[in-house]
């Protein structure tokens, strides 16, 4: 059984979204219906997140897994050849266990894009028409109240009970603009149901004079579904790009993964940066958290050092058990390396 990893990219005004809707007009549906024709197998994909009804796709992330053992590069040519010109595979590569499409995201870029100039017919499928000219200075202000960790229940449509917790960190948020055409970028791990559309629209009422900026953060303090907000059409919103962490060894019950930003990193004297550097360009030195699966509780931590590898636990009774479990994995990524020492574990106090 092989797994790849893909992106795709598409334009959703002729879509229902990602999501299977069991109409065979999903992005999903139409995936898994080319690539079980390819492989003569039921085939399910899953995508690193859903995108809604019109809403496009430049690097929307899905998986697979197939018995049809095939390179990347005709994988890529195979799919593309059944696909409608409005969806179309960039990449497609060879990935292993460790990896899914959902769980490993390390955060998601989307864009919205507004033209405030005369209607243009060849962007109305991929940005907001609007027929008001904008305040960007004033929208520039606005934005700024939104960037961080913030209780986003009075930005998004997801109901509390399937998610009590609405607590989301915006990494960054900018904006620029070209000619007439609106470019905000959002950068985040998760986002709810139409939480980006809405905090588009709330910049673009800013933007219109309707609020002073100050009022996207009254909005935020409110928390409350019942606050008067507005969803952003559609066709603004674009799905760019989604970034992975890189994990090394996995089971139900726990995973050795990169540092992630929220992480308590127990190294001395180095930064999240910095470890995300030296994963990135296989620096040498080289440092992982080992966590629980779904709790994602810190452990204890992974070193490779040039030529060997030391497992530093910090919880004794729950961190020796999972080390014990994920030592093949760990050891057999070691060997890939070339590296034939054991690993060595310590028991951190």
């Amino acid at each position: 059984m092989m797994r790849y990893k893909c992106v795709v990219a598409y334009v959703g005004r002729n879509y229902s979204g990602w999501q299977s809707q069991k109409r065979n007009d999903s992005i999903q549906e139409i995936l898994e219906e080319v690539i079980a024709r390819i492989a003569q197998e039921k085939v399910n994909v899953i995508g690193s997140g859903r995108t809604d009804a019109g809403v496009n796709a430049r690097g929307q992330v899905f998986m697979f897994d197939t018995n049809r053992i095939m390179s990347a590069r005709k994988w890529m040519g195979a799919i593309n050849a059944f696909l409608p010109a409005d969806i179309h595979i960039s990449s497609v590569e060879e990935s292993d266990e460790c990896f899914h499409a959902r769980y490993n995201v390390r955060y998601k870029q989307y864009t919205y894009r507004i033209n405030h100039g005369q209607y243009d017919v060849f962007t109305k499928d991929t940005a907001y028409q609007c027929p008001i000219h904008l305040d960007v200075e004033k929208m520039k202000e606005g934005l700024q109240y939104l960037i961080g960790t913030h209780d986003f229940t009075s930005l998004n449509s997801s109901s509390l009970q399937e998610y009590p917790d609405q607590v989301r960190t915006i990494r960054s948020i900018t904006l620029e603009e070209v000619d007439d055409m609106i470019t905000i970028s959002f950068v985040g791990k998760g986002f709810l149901r139409y939480m980006v559309r809405m905090m588009a629209s709330a910049l673009i009422e800013v933007g219109k004079h309707k609020y002073e900026p100050i009022h996207i953060k009254e909005i935020l303090d409110a928390k409350s579904k019942s606050t008067p907000h507005k969803n952003s059409p559609a066709e603004g919103l674009t799905l760019e790009y989604v970034d992975y962490f890189k994990t090394l060894a996995l089971d139900e019950r726990g995973m050795v993964r990169e540092f992630l930003m929220g992480d308590t990193i127990p190294v001395e004297g180095i930064s999240l940066k910095e470890i995300e550097l030296a994963v990135k360009e296989n620096h040498p030195m080289q440092y992982y958290a080992i966590t629980t699966r779904h709790s994602q509780e810190l452990l204890g931590y992974y070193q490779i050092n040039q030529d060997h590898a030391t497992i530093y636990v910090l919880e004794e009774d729950r961190g020796l058990p999972l080390v014990n479990i994920l030592m093949e994995q760990l050891q057999n990524r070691l060997y890939q390396r070339g590296i034939q020492e054991k690993i060595a574990v310590e028991v951190v106090k």
